[in-house]
Formats: C-alpha cells, structure tokens, sequence
C-alpha cells in the first residue's frame, strides 16, 4: 500500500537543507505542448493523444534557476487512457506510483483508467532521476499539480465550448469533464481533438481543486505493479543480462570501518574470465 503522505496540506512550503541553511525554493516549473523532436523521445506515448511537458524548474537559494527533470510528459489519448511518464527511480518507496496519482488528482482522471510509464534511465532526457532523501514528492509534488492542472483546464474550456457554458460551470471527476448541476459529461478522450490546437493557459490563471477533494493522494493506493512485483514478473537491475556483460563483486572486510593492509590476488587470476581495470 502506498503511504498517505500525511505532510502534504493545501498551502505547504517545501524547505530543503543546503547544509548551513534552509530555503523554500520557488516552483518555476514550465508546461508546454510537446515537440515533433520531443515525440522522438516518447515514441508510443504520443500515438493518437494530446500530450503535454513538464519542465522542472525551481529557484535556489540565491534565486538562481534550478533544473530538476529537462521534460515529463502526460498524455491524453482518444481511448480516454491517461499515461503519465515517472522520470524518478522506483526503489521500494513507492515514488512511481504516488508523482503519477498527484497528476491524476489534480486533473480528475480515474486510476483506473491511469497507465504509467517508467522513463529509461536517461538524465539528458529526464534530469537526475535519483531516489534518496524523502526528496521526489517534496520537490515535485506543485509540478505535477500544475501539469495536472494545465490539462484539466483545457479540457473544461473544450467542453464548455460545445456546451455553450462558462468553463467555471464545469469540472473533471472519473476521466470525464461534467457539467454542474446536471448530468452531462464528456470522456476526455473525445475532447483530444479540441484541446489538441488550444493554447496553453498561463500558470496565474490555473485554479487549483481543494486539497479535499483529492481522492488518491491521502489515502492508501497500492503500488501499480505491486502484483508484478510479488508473481516476480518485474524486472530489476539484477535481471538485466547482455551480451559480454562482467560482474563485479566487492570483498568488504568484516570489520567495520577496517583499511586494507595487503591483498594477494595470484589465485584469482586462475579464472579466464576475470578483468582488470
């Protein structure tokens, strides 16, 4: 089960230790609609939906821009899947899971309806993609509102157009854009292609839903490859294997912090497969 990540609250600051000090970075996060040279790097990702970037960015202590993830991508596709791209690495916490559901909460996707993806391992295209220090969903967590935000928007204002309504009469629960007070809705999917030539709405007119009507991030979700993980259906680091590929093995000392004195390797090098770096 995922944690409830209780520390989240609707106004929360992020504080982060730069040893000596502590400073509150400032979200400078940019959403853009993707590239034809940005579909090169998503592939089948953008096959026949709207997809939008993240750009990471945040201020540093002195003000200067920080560079987090170069480009995250969500997509919404005409079969109504939303699929969110995880550019962290998932190492047991859940991280995977929890970046993509503050997505899907601020749009108002149905998890169910939700496919992640794991990005390669590639910081040119992703940024550092390390997974330490309780850092991703503090870093990361007004982004990817944003993002989600950003598409929810778009959506709202595609079917109050077709609706004749202001797009403050509208909202976005289970992957569909409803009208208040009434019992029409839109699948997002069949919004794709309106949202696809609109204009990407500036950062200071995004109206943020109330943190309580959140219906993932709070509550305990599963991992979304929990089942993969248990059948060992998932595949790790460990199972990788290519072509010519060495193993390297440490011999660590059973004594804690103990140097070494000498070694004697004449017996090791009986074994053709050994290397030397």
């Amino acid at each position: 089960m995922m944690p409830k990540l209780p520390f989240l609250k609707k106004h929360a600051s992020t504080s982060l230790s730069t040893g000596s000090s502590t400073f509150n970075p400032v979200d400078r996060s940019e959403i853009f609609r993707a590239s034809r040279r940005d579909f090169l790097k998503i592939g089948s990702l953008a096959a026949g939906g709207f997809v939008l970037g993240v750009n990471f960015q945040c201020s540093g202590p002195k003000g200067e821009l920080i560079t987090f993830a170069p480009n995250v991508f969500v997509s919404i596709g005409s079969d109504n899947i939303v699929t969110i791209l995880a550019h962290r690495s998932e190492m047991g916490t859940g991280i995977r899971t929890s970046l993509p559901m503050i997505v899907a909460d601020e749009l108002g996707a149905d998890w169910s309806k939700v496919k992640i993806m794991q990005a390669e391992g590639d910081e040119d295209k992703y940024g550092n993609q390390n997974t330490d220090g309780s850092f991703s969903v503090r870093m990361f967590y007004e982004p990817m509102k944003k993002a989600g935000a950003t598409a929810r928007h778009m959506l709202m204002q595609a079917a109050a157009t077709e609706w004749g309504v202001a797009p403050s009469e509208c909202d976005t629960e289970a992957s569909h854009v409803v009208l208040k007070g009434s019992s029409k809705k839109i699948p997002f999917g069949d919004l794709v292609s309106q949202i696809q030539t609109m204009e990407i709405p500036k950062p200071e007119s995004l109206v943020m839903k109330d943190f309580s009507s959140y219906k993932l991030v709070g509550t305990d979700v599963p991992i979304f490859d929990a089942k993969d993980i248990a059948m060992g259906k998932a595949k790790f680091g460990a199972d990788v294997s290519l072509p010519n590929m060495l193993i390297a093995v440490v011999q660590r000392s059973p004594v804690v912090g103990a140097k070494v004195v000498s070694y004697k390797d004449e017996n090791a090098w009986q074994f053709q497969e050994l290397r030397k770096w």
